[in-house]
């Protein structure tokens, strides 16, 4: 399996991008992307914008997994809602639910 570095630097030349406009494009620092390109780990959310950016799982940007985004296709095909709730979205399916009135203390305690 590949590094967090090999990968950071594969999904950027895979966009034809430079190490200044990855940096630029993500509002980081160009010294800290070749940081991380040269084996530093990284921090923080930088692995949440990263993963966003170039449209990867956490797994595959770390090198953990070779399976760039999991399908949800796959997942959702085997769950099925219980009765209770098919019968629920049954009776508010095409109802107008913009006049639900949430009272003061209720709206106040969601805050």
């Amino acid at each position: 399996m590949a590094t967090f570095a090999e990968r950071l630097k594969e999904l950027r030349k895979e966009k034809q991008l430079t190490v200044e406009q990855l940096a630029n494009n993500i509002g980081s620092a160009k010294s800290t992307i070749s940081r991380y390109e040269n084996g530093r780990e990284p921090k923080g959310d930088i692995i949440r914008l990263l993963t966003d950016y170039f449209d990867v799982s956490i797994d595959y940007l770390m090198g953990v997994s070779d399976i760039r985004t999991p399908s949800i296709k796959n997942h959702t095909k085997d769950l099925k809602l219980s009765p209770e709730v098919e019968t629920i979205a049954a009776h508010l399916e095409g109802k107008d639910l913009s006049l639900i009135h949430i009272s003061e203390p209720t709206r106040l305690a969601l805050i």
